[in-house]
């Protein structure tokens, strides 16, 4: 019998933009076809994971910063039908150290608020949301 099991539980998708002093930490997948885009680390989940646990551990597998659920804040959430989105912001006082690459090489780099806006490469799903947030830094 060929049943499309429907899932009451979507999956979720994360995507963390993280501020410092020193700058925001963004990646970018060079495997991804053309255009690859720079923009904040995150990622989907798998099984039960709610949205705060698939961002403690993509940001942990991107760029090596280990979070607590308290440092996170949900800013934005949209259900896509097949996963809901959730959007987070985490403040932290200094930048911790990163990964030189990501779990699935990943390139990570630090830029500055002023910079990322007028990046033309910056992924313009991150940019909707995130640019009120980065252009008031």
């Amino acid at each position: 019998m060929n049943e499309k099991i429907i899932s009451s539980n979507p999956g979720q998708a994360v995507a963390v933009l993280i501020i410092t002093p020193q700058g925001i930490p963004l990646i970018r997948d060079p495997k991804k076809p053309s255009p690859v885009y720079w923009k904040a680390p995150g990622g989907r989940g798998s099984g039960a994971e709610s949205a705060e646990e698939v961002a403690l551990r993509e940001i942990r597998e991107e760029i090596g910063i280990k979070l607590k659920k308290e440092d996170l804040s949900a800013i934005y959430r949209e259900d896509k039908g097949s996963h809901i989105l959730t959007m987070f912001r985490a403040d932290l006082p200094a930048l911790p150290q990163l990964k030189t690459r990501g779990d699935e090489g990943e390139e990570i780099k630090v830029f500055l608020p002023k910079d990322i806006m007028s990046m033309p490469d910056f992924f313009s799903n991150h940019r909707a949301i995130y640019g009120k947030i980065i252009g008031n830094l």
